[in-house]
């Protein structure tokens, strides 16, 4: 009788200890990273600031990381009282190809309509003089030149056009046309003319190479992204990152109706819905492929995930 019950007992436990072995084999793990919302989430894993130091008078030449060549003139800057800058001059500028990094910038390539362009490059531009920010002279132009190669080679002629943000209050509203600037082509990159600095120049300037009648071949329809989660309690942000294209929208909730609606959404093109969350300190994300098609609705739930898992998984659509 002992003897059973002993067997008994072996068995109990192992099917206990099993059971909680293949729970803790299955069961997600994840992070607690501290994240305190999405906008925390992705200020915490931006593309960086680079800063540079060049003459006032003399000017010069700068090389980003990813290969942008920055030209700026000698005497190029003024103070906003107008008097000309002779000292040092300290350049932040960033540079976004990937669409990884427009998502992670929150930097979406459309219209301040909302309707998708096709990017060859998003970089900002401040130049400071005693920690104060400069405008730039009359008749001067920075160029920026933008490696062709990091968005897919080069469009045909005259299809591209310079685009510029205002960023008021770290508020993105879309791009608008530069009329003051242009974008022309070298033998293997664009060439950006920046002849003036957004206003007010103390927020920098967010410049973009843009082809803005890429997405006209192409019908708009409405697509519908649909949370299965309570997008309150997550935070929830939603993008669309286009398949073999260089660009990303972010879709915004529409409260009202508690989904994600894309008024201008490319009939037949292939994007993948790309939703983050963030809830008691760990991010939560969706990745879904989607196949555009007319009046379509999607629906998407979040799942746990890790700063690393989250940012391999965006990489992988560059």
């Amino acid at each position: 009788m002992k003897t059973a019950k002993g067997i008994l007992y072996i068995i109990t436990a192992f099917v206990i200890v099993s059971c909680k072995k293949e729970t803790e084999e299955t069961t997600p793990q994840v992070t607690v990273n501290g994240y305190t919302s999405v906008t925390d989430f992705l200020s915490k894993n931006t593309p960086v600031m680079q800063t540079y130091t060049i003459s006032g008078v003399s000017g010069g030449s700068i090389t980003s990381p990813q290969g942008t060549i920055i030209n700026i003139p000698a005497n190029a800057f003024l103070t906003q009282a107008g008097i000309p800058v002779t000292g040092v001059v300290t350049i932040q500028f960033k540079d976004i190809y990937k669409k990884s990094d427009m998502v992670l910038a929150d930097m979406s390539t459309m219209t301040n309509f909302s309707s998708p362009l096709k990017s060859c490059g998003e970089f900002f531009i401040k130049a400071l003089s005693n920690n104060s920010a400069l405008i730039l002279d009359a008749g001067k132009r920075i160029t920026v030149s933008q490696p062709g190669a990091l968005t897919g080679g080069l469009d045909s002629i005259n299809v591209m056009q310079a685009f510029i943000q205002q960023d008021t209050l770290g508020q993105f509203g879309g791009w608008s046309p530069a009329p003051a600037d242009s974008v022309f082509y070298s033998a293997s990159n664009y060439i950006f003319s920046l002849y003036q600095f957004n206003a007010p120049v103390d927020t920098g300037s967010w410049c973009n190479s843009d082809n803005s009648t890429y997405f006209s071949a192409y019908p708009q329809t409405t697509l519908t992204l649909m949370p299965n989660d309570n997008v309150n309690s997550y935070g929830t942000e939603v993008f669309l990152v286009f398949k073999n294209i260089s660009s990303m929208v972010h879709v915004y909730y529409e409260q009202f109706s508690s989904k994600f609606p894309y008024y201008y959404a490319p009939q037949g093109l292939q994007c993948t819905l790309v939703a983050i969350g963030v809830k008691n300190g760990v991010v939560y994300s969706s990745f879904n492929p989607i196949t555009i098609t007319a009046n379509q609705s999607v629906n998407f739930t979040l799942s746990p995930t890790t700063t690393s898992a989250f940012i391999t998984q965006l990489n992988a659509l560059n």
